[in-house]
């Protein structure tokens, strides 16, 4: 599963190295791109390359406890479960890190318009 993922996130990386460098005067029709292939930004590029580690960061984390609790059954120590816990807090901290630079912003979805935001309409002239 982990290589199903890489390999979606490296065709996605490709496409978005040929429309930012290789051909940038080329139009978006023209490509015929669905729009999640789309890439206006390399700050687009840089997030998903990070999202796709925190992925195979948790992947790889499934795979681990699952061999452990193959290998030792339902008895496991102290030292075990410590070590299997660090993966998880890592990768929690990574995604938290990644949080807070925000390579990309993502554009904000408000359900209400902003109150400060009114415009102010002029009378209509008289005739």
């Amino acid at each position: 599963m982990d290589l199903f993922l890489i390999a979606i996130v490296l065709l996605y990386f490709a496409f978005g190295i040929y429309s930012l460098f290789i051909h940038p005067e080329e139009a978006e029709q023209q490509l015929a791109l669905p729009a999640w292939l789309r890439v206006r930004q390399i700050g687009q590029l840089k997030q998903v390359v990070a999202e796709l580690i925190l992925v195979i960061l948790f992947v790889l984390f499934l795979r681990v406890v699952l061999q452990s609790f193959e290998e030792s059954g339902s008895d496991m120590s102290w030292g075990r479960i410590a070590t299997i816990m660090l993966l998880p807090v890592s990768t929690a901290l990574l995604a938290l890190a990644l949080r807070l630079v925000e390579l990309h912003p993502k554009p904000r979805r408000s359900a209400a318009p902003n109150s400060n935001s009114r415009e102010v309409q002029k009378p209509l002239p008289k005739e």
